[in-house]
């Protein structure tokens, strides 16, 4: 069919599921008299590892303390005294609560259960270090404008003793670079970042041995660090690109201390990890012509050790303008006989500065061995709870008058139906 109600999208399937589940939560504190937050923490997992009734493993993770961190934040009880203010001035404030976690950096483990034809996963980087002391790494993920080639720089930085300026990732060359699955399912950072981190000790245990033969000393003392090799932190030293270039020019000194010169390859293929997160949203509901007016909206993520927290930032960002576009705006509209009608942009919605609200990012972190560099994904959660949360504070403003709203978009003209029929029945 032509008209189908669901496609793939950042996130795929989870801001959906989210939805039904956050929703169904709110509405459960309506009828049980518990508030939002408080039936979230009695039913959110805090002991780890925990099996759910499906038979999938959650590593760890601060599902509990990131609620916690977005109540203190928001000031609920603050706001409750604004929003019984504000409504004896006709006005309608709400505040919506979202809790879900993003599963990332699955392999093999994972794939293998679904039983497809093929089975996808693993990540191989190769890399090499040239006679200047520069490190040229080749990925078989595919970076996207999202970063990639920048964090992957800095973990194999951080391994070596180097700059990341002097880091150079190779990707998208099918003549150069290993066989790779791509980039999808937030699974880069975990995936692809696990390689490089892999293939970068295998290089730095080869660079040790060099420079512990030129140092005169054990490769075990060697400690790379700002550029060079060094005995312990303030001993003798030497500089990488003198070891680098004695391993190429002199390599017949190295023979019994390096195979196949300043080079490694590795290959990471974990079972996966999860990050999670709590969105929460204020919003103002204009009862008069419906529209949704964002106040302010908060999100505390937890993904594990931050890499690059620019990047990360980045990601949470565009992933919550992508939801709050879900939520509000983007809708595909068809006649009765299956044409499209929303075919340009002037009719299909998409957000602007005018409609985001600035949006305020905390972290946590939560780290763990399911992760071997301690990243989790994160580039789709933004968008996994943000329709929710947004749908979720709209229905809390609307509470007087009983218009809770159960599909997505909510857009002016579906809140003022819900509220043309639902006029008069508030829950109180």
């Amino acid at each position: 069919t032509n008209t189908c109600p669901m496609a793939p999208f950042r996130g795929v399937s989870r801001p959906v599921m989210t939805f039904a589940i956050e929703r169904l939560i709110d509405t459960a504190a309506i009828e049980l008299d518990i508030s939002p937050v408080e039936i979230r923490r009695r039913n959110l997992v805090s002991e780890f590892p925990y099996t759910t009734a499906t038979g999938v493993p959650f590593d760890s993770g601060s599902y509990v303390e990131t609620l916690d961190e977005a109540e203190r934040h928001i000031d609920v009880e603050a706001f409750r005294t604004r929003q019984a203010e504000a409504r004896k001035q006709g006005r309608y404030l709400g505040l919506g609560f979202a809790v879900f976690n993003e599963r990332s950096g699955f392999g093999t483990p994972v794939f293998a259960q679904r039983m497809m034809d093929i089975t996808l996963g693993y990540e191989t980087v190769e890399m090499a270090m040239d006679p200047s002391g520069n490190v040229e790494a080749r990925i078989g993920a595919s970076p996207h404008g999202q970063g990639l080639k920048t964090a992957l720089s800095q973990v194999i930085a951080d391994e070596l003793g180097l700059a990341p300026d002097a880091i150079r990732i190779i990707s998208g060359d099918t003549d150069r670079t290993p066989y790779g699955w791509g980039t999808f399912a937030s699974r880069s950072m975990v995936i692809a970042g696990g390689a490089c981190k892999l293939a970068a000790q295998g290089l730095r245990d080869k660079i040790t041995r060099v420079a512990a033969r030129q140092l005169q000393t054990e490769a075990g003392e060697v400690k790379l660090v700002d550029g060079a090799a060094r005995i312990g932190e303030t001993g003798a030293s030497v500089a990488m690109s003198e070891i680098a270039r004695a391993a190429y020019h002199s390599s017949h000194l190295f023979k019994d201390d390096i195979e196949n010169g300043l080079t490694a390859t590795a290959t990471y293929d974990p079972a996966g990890t999860f990050s999670n997160a709590c969105h929460a949203v204020i919003v103002e509901v204009d009862i008069e012509t419906g529209e949704v007016a964002i106040e302010r909206y908060l999100s505390v993520e937890d993904a594990g050790r931050i890499i690059n927290p620019m990047i990360a930032e980045g990601q949470v960002h565009g992933g919550i303008t992508q939801g709050i576009a879900n939520a509000l705006l983007e809708e595909i509209v068809y006649d009765e006989d299956g044409n499209i009608l929303t075919a340009t942009l002037a009719d299909f919605l998409v957000p602007t500065s005018a409609e985001i609200p600035e949006i305020e990012i905390h972290h946590l972190e939560t780290i763990n061995d399911a992760s071997i560099t301690g990243a989790k994904g994160l580039g789709e959660g933004g968008t996994i709870g943000a329709p929710s949360a947004v749908v979720n504070a709209i229905a809390d403003a609307l509470s007087p008058i009983a218009a809770a709203p159960y599909e997505m978009p909510t857009t002016p003209r579906k809140i003022r139906e819900l509220i043309r029929a639902g006029k008069g029945t508030a829950h109180d």
